[in-house]
């Protein structure tokens, strides 16, 4: 584990090999498909028998495994490598107010054990925080990866987050250190952090459709509301990294007190917390729905009401349209001031995406300019609900130059 975490502090020939292994390494596990080691020591700029040193050191030290050999049109075939997927670790975390989610991940970024806890709210409070890093800790050891074998910790959190400094805003601001601080001591490995709206967009910018892309929306409709924005293949994470703050906006109609002491903020309409306000407003009018018929049921909340959506329950379908239309007529704003290329809407509210696409893009039509309008496309995510824990995850290793 030295050769991923160390750097290099100097320039004897023993640091540049370190120097070169890394590179292998990082290489390797970018790499869409195994390389020979020809291959290798041409990208990596290393005579073939210094570099057919260097990998078979690193096979030594199960870095590296022979992955098949390459099809050739004649003569022997040559080896082809790559970098264990299992021989290293990295930790997604995501904390949502109601809700905290734990995965490990391999090198190839594929889950080996996840955890979720949906009983979980968000407080401002050391017991909260001390809940936080239990749940973790307790993921870890259900896992059954080694400790010495993971690279880091990749935290997204909702609220006001600033990636330089390692310090959360909203929660846990009672902390004399930064956020990231309190986690590196406690479990001694690097601690990346970023907002959760933030870690959707980098795994959409890995993983799903703004891939290559160079302008792009990820739109978080989660129990809140936010907005990821790509500009010329970059997230926009703004002076102190508070970019993206959708839900904050003055693009609402009602005049709703919001979490952050406002009033008319698009996230009071937009948002599962919305829904579950607006459901129970209607049901105190006197409005059926199929969440009420079986009274032994858990407290309804906005995954409910989308699930009861999707069985045609007509309460839910006509409140999450509602939503849509809102969410599409500000979608509409930002697209005139920002000119993408696609929107991804991501988030927990997938399950109604046949719902609201068109509902979101009925919105836009009465806001956007029709030529950006036109050439912009519409679209859900196809990495799942769950999308901001692996780009949680793909902080750690990109920090480390490994994804």
């Amino acid at each position: 584990m030295d050769l991923f975490l160390n750097e290099v502090v100097d320039v004897s020939n023993e640091g540049r090999q370190h120097a070169y292994k890394k590179k292998i390494i990082s290489i390797l596990n970018k790499a869409d498909e195994a390389l020979t080691i020809p291959e290798l020591c041409k990208k990596v700029r290393l005579s073939v028998p210094t570099g057919t040193r260097l990998i078979n050191e690193l096979i030594e030290q199960d870095i590296i495994v022979q992955a098949g050999k390459k099809e050739t049109v004649n003569g022997r075939r040559p080896a082809m490598y790559k970098v264990d997927e299992n021989y290293a670790y990295a930790i997604g975390v995501v904390i949502l107010l109601k809700s905290l989610s734990v995965s490990v991940f391999n090198l190839a970024m594929e889950e080996v054990f996840s955890f979720e806890m949906e009983d979980f709210t968000l407080e401002n409070t050391p017991e909260c925080l001390e809940e936080v890093y239990q749940c973790i800790n307790k993921t870890i050891q259900l896992s059954k990866v080694n400790r010495h074998r993971i690279l880091g910790l990749g935290i997204g959190i909702t609220g006001r987050i600033d990636s330089k400094t390692g310090r959360s805003y909203n929660y846990f601001n009672f902390l004399e250190n930064s956020l990231v601080a309190f986690f590196e001591e406690r479990f001694k490995f690097s601690v990346h952090i970023d907002n959760d709206t933030h870690m959707l967009g980098f795994a959409e910018q890995v993983f799903g459709k703004a891939k290559n892309v160079r302008n792009a929306l990820i739109v978080n409709l989660s129990y809140g509301l936010g907005l990821a924005m790509v500009s010329h293949g970059e997230v926009i994470l703004g002076e102190q990294g508070f970019a993206g703050e959708f839900g904050h906006m003055q693009f609402g109609e009602s005049d709703k007190l919001c979490l952050c002491g406002k009033r008319g903020c698009l996230g009071t309409e937009v948002s599962g917390h919305a829904l579950e306000e607006n459901f129970k407003k209607q049901i105190a009018k006197g409005e059926s729905s199929l969440l009420l018929i079986d009274k032994e049921k858990q407290e309804i909340n906005y995954k409910k009401i989308l699930e009861a959506a999707r069985e045609g329950d007509s309460l839910s379908i006509s409140l999450i349209h509602n939503i849509g239309f809102k969410l599409g007529k500000a979608l509409g704003n930002i697209l005139n001031l920002l000119n993408p290329g696609i929107i991804i809407v991501g988030g927990r509210f997938y399950p109604a995406k046949e719902i609201l696409t068109d509902s979101i893009k009925s919105g836009m039509m009465h806001t956007a300019l029709s030529l950006p309008l036109r050439n912009c496309e519409i679209s859900f995510s196809d990495i799942s609900s769950d999308a901001a824990i692996k780009g949680a995850g793909v902080l750690v290793l990109r920090a480390m130059n490994l994804y």
